[in-house]
């Protein structure tokens, strides 16, 4: 049979060749289904994430996540406070970049503040924000073998005779915050045990460093018979990256020998006697919006030095921006107080614990160092977070200006009151005491300081004082006698009566600014201030 032409001889194929082709078929086309052809770098979801999860302000976190979008860009890092009007503001200083991705990983120590949002940004696109909830650091001490030091009550121990006090950097029980429960141990931390000589100053005892446990004890210790104050100030950690400002606990008295301890049973039935409570809920705090300020509204801008207490600073840190950025915070206790930071604030305690009950005794101030002026405006946020009791006397709770120079508490021979508050008052009551009289004046806030704080302010010229409240003039002396003729500086201030107790409260400050007088508009109000004889502090 011949072939037809162009038409080909069929040739048998192997059975195992058929199967082969097949299985190339198969595997071709799982291949096209489940590898899709990609000409671009993916980026992963907006995401915004910390480690380690539990943290102190100025602790070093490492910030992972992702901006939503694909290429290298620079990146911003913004925060928002969380309140009615405010807005998301960038980080000063701060430098980082995306990966090709989109993602990115960079180390930034944490805010000191809780209830505050950050987020990172790069051009357009934005990571997730995050809620930060930093833990306030906290200590408690006591004596050795009695029972933990968590509300403020002595140690009784014998004249001459060794003791030991033991001090927890990791409370539980506390008896305060629960920001302060659970915080994070720094093994090999400096603590440093102090004697109290007088208001502002300490005398350094002993150190140790906190253990793998969270605790550091101070043996060894003799006392002769009488009454010892003690405390303990853990130091800056600035250990792998860490800005942990130093921190210091509550005084702990001593109480020596059989007369020391009749003395405080004799003290504590007498504080007991004045303990009664306030009126159901008017101690509970509510915050609302940020109420105005004199600086804005009258353009004091741009300001000398600014203490806004956002990251792990301690009272011996500097201002956090501004023209003249310099200055620190000294303390003076002479009772059962303290000087901290919680939350981004500085805080004034009158004692441990929070509540009815006795152990508020002598004054407690805050006086910026380092940073004083003849002229200018001074402006602070305070309110009163607390405050349980009422059959004792009231602190007098203050912001104030008051000659650098002066010695501890005391006033000068000017002294300027800002704004003196009472916790169930909605008065402010302001003025000025000097050698040739005394001027004061009062206004009436929109709510009392439990339930809003208040933005005061004064400013200080050469022909006049004027004082501020929450953005408004409240009153204006154009006297020179008034008129300071050196450096002022500005104090935080619970003044109470030596060794009577008084009614427990807590004066917090969001922040303390200075602004130089020749910007913006200076104020003389209708409102005079009247003069009446000189009657000190």
């Amino acid at each position: 049979m011949q072939a037809v032409l162009g038409s080909r001889q069929a040739v048998p194929r192997p059975r195992w060749l058929g199967a082969l082709t097949a299985m190339i078929l198969v595997v071709t086309t799982f291949a096209l289904v489940t590898v899709p052809l990609t000409t671009s770098a993916e980026a992963a979801s907006p995401s915004l994430s910390v480690s380690p999860s539990t943290y102190v302000g100025g602790q070093l976190l490492t910030w992972t996540g992702s901006v939503g979008a694909p290429g290298v860009r620079d990146l911003q890092l913004q925060l928002h406070m969380g309140r009615p009007g405010d807005r998301w503001t960038t980080v000063d200083g701060f430098r980082a970049r995306t990966r090709a991705d989109g993602t990115f990983q960079f180390t930034y120590p944490a805010p000191g503040m809780f209830n505050i949002r950050y987020r990172v940004k790069a051009g357009a696109h934005v990571s997730a924000s995050k809620l930060f909830l930093a833990k306030t650091q906290e200590l408690t001490l006591r004596v050795s073998g009695q029972r933990e030091n968590n509300t403020g009550d002595p140690a009784l121990v014998a004249a001459d005779r060794p003791f030991e006090i033991t001090v927890d950097t990791t409370p539980d029980n506390i008896f305060r915050s629960p920001s302060s429960q659970g915080l994070p141990v720094f093994p090999g931390r400096r603590l440093t045990l102090q004697r109290r000589v007088d208001g502002d100053t300490w005398k350094e005892i002993a150190s140790a460093s906190v253990g793998t446990d969270g605790l550091g004890r101070f043996s060894g210790l003799t006392e002769p018979a009488g009454v010892a104050v003690f405390r303990v100030r853990e130091e800056d950690y600035r250990q792998d990256g860490n800005e942990i400002g130093w921190t210091q606990s509550f005084p702990l008295y001593v109480y020596v020998g059989p007369a020391a301890w009749a003395q405080y049973e004799q003290e504590r039935r007498a504080a007991l006697s004045t303990v009664s409570l306030p009126p159901p809920d008017s101690a509970a705090f509510g915050s609302g919006a940020p109420t105005p300020t004199a600086s804005e509204r009258y353009d004091w801008y741009p300001l000398y030095w600014d203490f806004a207490w956002e990251h792990g600073q301690s009272l011996t840190g500097g201002p956090a921006r501004g023209s003249r950025p310099r200055g620190h915070w000294v303390d003076w206790v002479d009772g059962t107080g303290r000087v901290s930071k919680q939350n981004g604030q500085l805080t004034l305690d009158s004692k441990r614990y929070y509540g009815a009950g006795i152990g508020d005794v002598g004054t407690t101030t805050a006086t910026l160092h380092g940073n004083a002026a003849t002229q200018g405006r001074w402006e602070a946020r305070m309110r009163i977070r607390g405050a349980y009791e009422t059959g004792g006397r009231d602190y007098r709770v203050q912001a104030e200006l008051v000659p650098e120079d002066a010695a501890g508490n005391q006033c000068g021979s000017r002294h300027v009151v800002i704004a003196s508050i009472s916790a169930f008052s909605r008065r402010v009551r302001f003025g000025v005491d000097s050698p040739k009289g005394s001027w004061s004046g009062s206004a009436i806030a929109s709510a009392n300081p439990l339930h809003s704080a208040y933005a005061v302010a004064v400013e200080v010229s050469k022909g006049h004082l004027t004082w501020f409240l929450d953005g408004r003039v409240v009153g204006s002396v154009t006297d020179p006698g008034a008129i300071p003729d050196r450096p002022m500086t500005l104090r935080l201030s619970l003044v109470g009566q030596g060794r009577e107790e008084m009614n427990q409260v807590s004066l917090v400050s969001d922040w303390q600014r200075g602004f130089p007088i020749d910007t913006g508009h200076q104020q003389v109000s209708g409102t005079k201030l009247k003069r009446r004889a000189a009657t000190g502090c």
